[in-house]
């Protein structure tokens, strides 16, 4: 056993007894490194990284190569979804150094000064792939660190010069306007794959928050639906999708969406669902609607603690091996299956009757096979069932119980969406439940923790602030509650006193709280979750027009100008960022209703589908209403107050009235 068998990291403890004599991140390991004058390796993954395992299996559970790593080495150990902060600095450390994107197993080796000297990802144990041996990566880096710290002391100050004009912002480069917004529009379309969906080819990840920047834009453009609606078709019936038990996998390994890489996490099946949830709104597409329903199902019924929290992932590997818990052999589905049966999902799923996945079948409909899929969809519902009960026997991939709290906002709003329009309250009562969770645990009155493992852990960063804040505002569309509006205003006092950069305006990743890292990330650009730049703007946008806060709405411009040289760099990679900006470029409708209480959902369920207005749904009996809402009075049974701005207009008193106004062009 190593250090690490004291955490509560499944990552970490998945490596606990590796003959490594491994660290957890702490000021330890950098003393004891420090005082030895011995070079770090880091390695950086998370539970369901598939890469990682076959790293670990090849070369950490390796007596050799460990005796290299315990002599030459201090080594530490990094779960990145507990530490994203580590993440984002070391995986541009990575792309500083080798000019390449990253990914995981990131393998980072540096001074005890945290700095960088040699990175890469997966390197194997034997020479392989055009990459050398780990064993002959570590000799060497030790090689070079005894004999070079000349140029390692150089190295370092370039990375410092880089890491500091990355955070410089031009002040004067306002360029986010509509025009932008409508040109990334274009480009997006443009670059939809126009056969088989999605963007680019493989391997192909849903771009969930290009989607949702498409859908949200469209202002009744048909290429936008149509090459929005294209992608998530293809989704739902694909591979990438869980056919028999929900949920969509992580990403697709090839261009058809047939064969996925088979983790499972939280941060896309959440945004997934509001994504679909819109798509059908606009398409009414049913099997949107079924994936919604499909999802939500998953997350509640396999994902959600009995607490409320929502767990992070579904690793790929069973038995490790990548797959093996979803596929199928034929001679196995015969025994389960009627003839009949078999020869229906052979017909569906099959590509041209053949194995498709390492000698074993994956369920896909492909576009030949849809037609004929749809027809029979409801005998296939029931034959799924059945090969269900059977796949749920099977030795199950680990599930990661570690429950984030920037990843289950996304999963709250994403089951506020599900309900929206299917109207079943399992779905919003699943998410208060989770809300409740995170306010009651992870909350401590003055502080957010971003992690729940047995206690609360790590303080919050940006993402848990932001995403946090903005599921807040969605559950208060849906059901007012003035503790959680107050609850909502801390948060973002929060992020403008603790995040905000106060000179050039946008939001560091961590707070003035937090250790001091070689550098403070302030990002901008999307990647697997929308960059919390965008959702701080966003929500403080929406939550300063509702209460008339003029600090809020500030603080969201500034940080949107300080964006613009990102933006100008790569305006595709901003999506949701261009997305948040149409609430500082556009003022949106806010409407406040006072009703009866009994009312609440009628009314809600009448005004659901009108499109760029913000409905919010105050019981006219409730006493505890915020100063800046006390002028909305209830002036009778149903009173309506239509807001742009900071301006109002006179209040309606008529729920079909204030329809009809609402619904002019």
């Amino acid at each position: 056993m190593n250090k690490l068998v004291n955490e509560k990291s499944l990552y970490l403890l998945q490596h606990a007894n590796n003959p490594v004599n491994w660290y957890p991140w702490s000021q330890e390991a950098f003393d004891i490194a420090k005082n030895n004058n011995k070079p770090i390796i880091l390695s950086i993954g998370y539970s369901a990284c598939h890469w990682c395992h076959v790293m670990a299996q090849e070369s950490f559970e390796d007596s050799e190569t460990a005796d290299i790593m315990n002599k030459y080495f201090i080594n530490i150990k990094v779960d990145k979804e507990e530490r994203p902060d580590l993440d984002k600095v070391y995986q541009m450390s990575q792309s500083i150094i080798t000019g390449k994107t990253g990914g995981w197993p990131l393998t980072i080796f540096m001074s005890p000064d945290k700095f960088p000297f040699f990175a890469g990802t997966y390197f194997p144990n034997e020479q392989r792939y055009g990459l050398p041996s780990f064993k002959d990566i570590l000799k060497r880096v030790n090689e070079f660190y005894t004999t070079q710290q000349k140029d390692i002391e150089a190295q370092n100050i370039t990375i410092t010069e880089i890491f500091q004009n990355l955070s410089k912002k031009n002040k004067d480069n306002e360029i986010i306007n509509l025009e932008l917004i409508n040109r990334t529009k274009l480009d997006l379309i443009n670059n939809i794959d126009k056969i088989h969906g999605g963007f680019g080819s493989a391997p192909k990840f849903p771009q969930t928050y290009s989607l949702l920047f498409l859908l949200n834009s469209i202002n009744d453009d048909n290429d936008a639906i149509e090459a929005t609606s294209h992608t998530l078709h293809r989704m739902c019936l694909s591979g990438i999708f869980d056919q028999l038990d929900g949920g969509f996998f992580r990403y697709s390994v090839d261009e058809l969406w047939m064969i996925p890489h088979f983790e499972k996490m939280l941060y896309d099946n959440g945004p997934l669902i509001t994504l679909l949830s819109k798509a059908y709104k606009v398409t009414s597409n049913p099997i949107f609607l079924k994936r919604v329903i499909q999802t939500s199902n998953w997350i509640i019924n396999e994902m959600q603690d009995k607490n409320g929290g929502i767990y992070s992932t579904i690793d790929a590997d069973s038995e490790h091996v990548e797959g093996k818990y979803y596929v199928w052999e034929e001679k196995e589905l015969k025994s389960i299956l009627s003839h009949d049966e078999f020869e229906l999902i052979k017909n569906s799923y099959f590509v041209d009757g053949r194995p498709n996945f390492e000698g074993k079948y994956h369920f896909h409909v492909t576009q030949e096979s849809e037609k004929f899929f749809l027809k029979n969809e409801k005998k296939i519902k029931e034959i799924n069932k059945k090969l269900l009960e059977t796949r749920n026997k099977r030795i199950a991939p680990n599930t990661d119980k570690k429950i984030l709290v920037s990843w289950n906002a996304l999963a709250i709003i994403g089951l506020i969406d599900a309900y929206k329009i299917t109207g079943d309250n399992k779905f919003f009562s699943a998410a208060v439940k989770c809300f409740n969770f995170i306010k009651k645990t992870l909350w401590d009155g003055n502080q957010l923790y971003a992690c729940f493992n047995a206690k609360p852990c790590f303080k919050g960063y940006l993402d848990d602030y932001a995403f946090l804040l903005k599921a807040n505002l969605e559950l208060l569309k849906i059901e007012w509650d003035s503790d959680n509006f107050y609850f909502a205003k801390n948060l973002a006092d929060i992020l403008i006193k603790d995040f905000q950069n106060h000179k050039d305006g946008g939001f560091y990743f961590t707070s003035i709280h937090h250790e001091e890292l070689i550098y403070r990330p302030q990002t901008y650009m999307d990647e697997s979750l929308p960059a919390g730049n965008s959702i701080a703007i966003e929500s403080l946008s929406e939550l300063g027009f509702l209460e008339g806060n003029q600090q809020y709405i500030e603080s969201s411009k500034k940080a949107l100008i300080s964006a613009s040289d990102s933006v100008q760099r790569s305006n595709t990679a901003h999506a949701s960022l261009l997305a948040a900006s149409v609430s500082l470029l556009v003022f949106k409708k806010f409407i406040i209703i006072r009703c009866l209480h009994e009312n609440i959902e009628k009314y809600r369920k009448k005004f659901f589908d009108l499109p760029e207005m913000i409905f919010y749904f105050i019981d006219n009996e409730d006493k505890d209403i915020p100063q800046s809402l006390v002028e909305k009075k209830p002036l009778g049974d149903f009173t309506a107050y239509i807001c742009e701005g900071f301006k109002c207009l006179e209040p309606i008193r008529n729920s079909d009235e204030l329809f009809q106004e609402l619904s002019k062009k």
